[in-house]
């Protein structure tokens, strides 16, 4: 190749810009170092190719982005993988088994629901009971209650704020943060509530 001098040259100039680009794109050393080489290899054939009225660099650039794509293609490919029938039918029981410490602490967070539950309001503990056990919409409750669909939906609204109010006084007597606040909206999720 007649032109090997300069291309070595030009590479040697924009190598340094090109190994920061690609890691700033692949993030992986190995991953980068792998696509910098396919660049200058592709770059070495293709070189004759190359126009004079584009910036080298540039070009070099959009060699080394293409070659990110192709290394992002082969790596979700990879990723792929099979498993038989009986690796499913394990990973299915594995999962469906629950710990010792699972159950307890489900046990706990529903006895802890109960009485939370239990300490509200008679009006405020209907209306959840109406749209989370019986799971009726915000029409079929207001119905229910002989109420308008608006006063139904601020009454469910403050009686899980109450009902997290409550919990978070059983379980932390003292702090009340921002983070517990929508705790009672969370239990009530756990249970299969539907959305008002």
């Amino acid at each position: 190749m007649q032109n090997q001098p300069e291309l070595t040259e030009l590479l040697q100039m924009n190598l340094r810009a090109l190994n920061r680009f690609v890691l700033s794109l692949v993030r992986d050393e190995v991953d980068a170092a792998e696509v910098v080489q396919e660049t200058a290899t592709k770059a070495f054939l293709h070189f004759a190719q190359f126009r004079a009225e584009a910036n080298f660099k540039t070009w070099l650039m959009s060699i080394a982005l293409n070659e990110v794509r192709q290394l992002r293609r082969r790596q979700s490919r990879s990723r792929i993988f099979y498993l038989d029938h009986e690796q499913l039918m394990r990973l299915a029981n594995a999962r469906s088994e629950k710990s010792p410490d699972r159950e307890y602490e489900e046990l706990e967070n529903a006895r802890r629901i109960h009485q939370a539950l239990s300490s509200l309001h008679p009006a405020y503990e209907r209306v959840i009971y109406l749209r989370v056990f019986q799971g009726l919409c915000v029409a079929d409750a207001a119905r229910e209650l002989s109420l308008s669909v608006p006063a139904v939906k601020a009454r469910y609204h403050r009686a899980i704020r109450q009902l997290t109010k409550n919990i978070v006084r059983k379980t932390r007597p003292t702090l009340i943060s921002r983070r517990h606040r929508n705790l009672g909206a969370v239990a009530i999720r756990r249970l299969n509530c539907p959305a008002v």
